[in-house]
């Protein structure tokens, strides 16, 4: 706590407040001095000098005020003005200028409001004391001309910096701005350029690979360790946040985005990002594939942190009774056991009803009849054109991320002139960037429809696809990743739908009676008596689609593979409805 109360009364406290610009003067000598000053001096004048570390600025910039408006300064400040800094108390700082280096009326403002709060201000360098009880037109004048020396050398040192910066962006085309560089490239001897480090890059790649294939980021560290993958650095194994880093990281493209210190001491982007800068990793379609895998993984919660993904559903599926979510739930061995998809509200003993539909037939059922998710260009390894369509479907997407990426960037504030604030020439350039976005947003979609539309023509027979499914279910070849296969059926979901509703006895028939009407007057009338049939009352399931679609499946029990009827809405409307039977079937 800032706040301290003496056991000694006869003694002042003193606060220590210690400032430095960048971490490397901690690791020089700048820390060491300021410490070793202020302890000798609370010893000299018989201070208590509080031994906390809350009054240190370490990274922190005084020229924007950053300090003062998120630093420890600010918190010493707010004290202050609460009443919980003892008044009499003294303030050790090693000079003006460690306090602020902004414009001269802020730092002055800055600097009386301490005096006014009944705090003495200290500077370590020259012993000089500034107090309510002793202030003088001497020391106003020397308080300005410190904190105008002091903003000048930040706004000079600021100047220089930025002319260097600038002149280094208007050669990157031809030589590196700095030697840094990603951990799977590094600076070629002569400086000229950057080059790849071949087994590190294959490493980057893998993981975009495995990425855009649906495995989540706990899985591929998993996969690292396990294969004894040396990380890239000292660390003793390969981390969430590293591997998060990595996909992420646009550098992979070749692009570098220069950055700079905002008012709050955190480094925000500096202009556009340099394309070509680095050699590029892998190609945009990789990386935005990428991308929309982990999005659609974020969104629907939880990437499998096990050894066998069980659940290809898991945070679509919904009761159709009480709209909670389906669970998979696990019955044991036995001919009533298995695993089933069950109303979690149900499990709970809660009102809703607890009978459950089996896994493996609902999963079948599903991809048998959800034609939209093209599981043969998922099992083919091949480079079909049905392959490269779906590819193309997940790059869109991933493209698309990043422009309402773009569009929110634009719509925030920019420090401009050390401020949070627009300019006016900006603003125009900045509606036209976004004008750009959102229709660059709208063919993304158009085309994403016009690919699925396609993949749907090219997908391959009935009898072929349910093998696939079994394939799926219970592989034993030794070639077939069973486990990466399963994560890209669930991203390929998850990238087309919205929710699944599913209803594992059926609706009240009076729910369905309009339904069964329709179906009826289009001379169905066996199907119309079964979903009137109270007794019967077949089970189904409802797929959402993200482009407004709806489908509705009713399976038959016997045959997971076979269906009593299909109801299609291109945009869940009744007059776009068609309705197919198991004739069709």
């Amino acid at each position: 706590m800032l706040y301290h109360i003496s056991v000694n009364t006869s003694r002042r406290i003193a606060y220590s407040y210690i400032r430095m610009s960048t971490n490397m003067q901690r690791k020089g000598d700048s820390l060491r001095r300021q410490l070793q000053k202020s302890t000798e001096y609370a010893r000299k004048h018989d201070l208590e000098l509080h031994d906390g570390t809350e009054l240190r600025d370490i990274g922190v910039s005084a020229f924007k005020g950053a300090n003062v408006a998120d630093g420890a300064l600010g918190t010493f400040l707010k004290a202050l003005k609460e009443g919980k800094i003892e008044s009499g108390a003294v303030l050790l700082v090693e000079s003006l200028d460690r306090l602020s280096r902004q414009e001269i009326l802020k730092s002055l403002r800055l600097f009386l409001d301490i005096i006014d709060a009944g705090v003495e201000i200290v500077t370590l360098i020259n012993g000089k004391s500034y107090s309510g009880a002793s202030f003088d037109v001497n020391d106003l004048m020397v308080s300005i001309g410190e904190f105008s020396r002091a903003n000048n050398e930040a706004r000079t040192k600021s100047e220089r910096v930025g002319e260097a910066w600038a002149n280094k962006r208007a050669q990157a085309g031809s030589r590196p701005l700095t030697k840094w560089c990603p951990a799977w490239l590094r600076l070629k001897p002569d400086r000229s350029g950057y080059e790849v480090i071949e087994e590190r890059a294959a490493v980057v790649r893998s993981l975009f690979q495995d990425s855009a294939a649906g495995l989540g980021t706990l899985v591929l560290i998993r996969r690292l360790n396990e294969g004894k993958i040396p990380p890239f650095g000292s660390s003793k194994g390969w981390h969430n946040s590293y591997v998060a880093r990595i996909l992420a990281s646009r550098s992979v493209l070749g692009e570098f985005q220069p950055c700079k210190l905002g008012a709050d001491g955190k480094r925000r982007p500096d202009g556009p990002a340099i394309a070509g800068y680095f050699p590029a990793t892998i190609d945009e379609s990789l990386f935005y594939r990428a991308q929309q895998g982990r999005k659609e993984r974020s969104a629907s919660g939880k990437g499998r942190k096990g050894q066998y993904l069980t659940n290809l559903f898991s945070g679509l599926a919904r009761c159709r009774y009480c709209d909670g979510k389906m669970r998979l739930a696990r019955k044991g061995p036995g001919p009533k056991g298995g695993s089933y998809l069950v109303c979690e509200a149900a499990l709970r003993g809660m009102a809703c009803i607890r009978s459950g539909w089996s896994y493996p037939d609902f999963e079948k059922s599903f991809l048998a009849f959800v034609e939209q998710v093209n599981l043969s260009s998922l099992v083919h390894d091949d480079d079909s054109k049905t392959k490269q369509i779906e590819r193309d479907i997940q790059a869109l997407l991933g493209r698309k991320v990043a422009l309402e990426e773009q569009m929110a960037w634009a719509y925030g504030l920019h420090e401009i002139d050390g401020g949070l604030k627009f300019v006016a020439d900006k603003l125009g350039a900045l509606q036209r960037q976004l004008s750009q976005v959102e229709s660059e947003i709208a063919k993304a979609y158009s085309e994403q429809q016009a690919l699925i539309a396609e993949a749907l023509a090219l997908s391959r027979s009935k009898v072929e696809l349910h093998s696939l499914i079994e394939t799926l279910q219970v592989s034993s070849d030794p070639s077939v990743d069973l486990y990466r296969l399963r994560a890209q059926v669930a991203d390929r979901i998850r990238s087309l739908i919205t929710r699944i509703c599913v209803a594992p006895v059926g609706d009240d028939p009076e729910v369905k009676r309009p339904l069964a009407m329709l179906i009826e007057r289009a001379g169905k009338t066996s199907l119309a008596e079964l979903l009137r049939d109270p007794i019967r009352r077949p089970r189904y399931f409802d797929v959402f689609f993200k482009n407004g679609g709806l489908l509705t499946v009713y399976p038959k029990s016997e045959n997971p593979f076979q269906f009593e009827l299909q109801i299609v809405s291109r945009d869940g409307d009744p007059a776009t409805m068609k309705i197919w039977t198991r004739e069709r079937g």
